[in-house]
């Protein structure tokens, strides 16, 4: 008989480098990326933030559930994400990279700041603001249908197994409510993404 995945723990990585950066941007300050995004790794606030979620997962969720380990723990390819999974410091976890999990790879404009984005690609920028499920990032994925095929990907990745924690990013999460919770394309995009904080733990 097949076994049901009864419990799915998603974690959005720490706080990084890339995430200093654009709070950086939000106050005006000019900071250019010093590495591609998936090479920016997790800082030591980072590092205290997964740590508190690793303790809570331990006592809410494999404390509450009785569960023994997770048979399945999956991470996405980035370094943030490989170092946030050890920094849950989680009792027989065994950590597996799944690129079905890595971020939502946008091409050119990856690490831009926004108004480098709008001077080199003006048509893009206005589409994103636009329409931003359907923005095709030069070079990049959409978010809807690329991003979520990989959220179904992933899924198709973990049948058969019944307890599961995978360490992903941001918009991967988003898209898992269009995917998992069966949001509306109109519900998604009322949702507000900085709610998904660092080290956030969805279950």
């Amino acid at each position: 008989m097949s076994e049901v995945l009864q419990h799915l723990i998603l974690i959005r990585h720490g706080e990084s480098e890339g995430d200093v950066r654009r709070a950086a941007w939000k106050r005006g300050e000019v900071v250019t990326a010093a590495k591609m995004p998936e090479r920016e790794e997790l800082i030591a606030s980072g590092a205290k933030q997964c740590r508190q979620a690793g303790l809570w997962i331990q006592k809410h969720a494999i404390g509450t559930y009785g569960l023994r380990a997770f048979d399945g723990c999956y991470v996405s390819s980035a370094s943030r994400c490989e170092q946030s999974a050890v920094a849950l410091d989680l009792p027989s976890a065994v950590w597996q990279e799944d690129h079905s999990l890595d971020e939502r790879n946008r091409g050119r404009v990856r690490g831009l700041h926004p108004a480098q984005h709008r001077q080199l690609y003006p048509d893009s920028f206005e589409h994103m603001k636009r329409d931003p499920l359907h923005w095709p990032p030069p070079g990049g994925e959409l978010l809807v249908p690329d991003v979520t095929a990989r959220v179904s990907q992933f899924m198709d990745n973990i049948e058969g197994a019944r307890n599961v924690i995978a360490v992903t990013h941001r918009d991967w999460m988003w898209m898992a409510q269009l995917v998992l919770e069966r949001l509306t394309e109109a519900e998604l995009l009322t949702v507000n993404t900085d709610d998904l904080h660092n080290a956030q733990i969805v279950e």
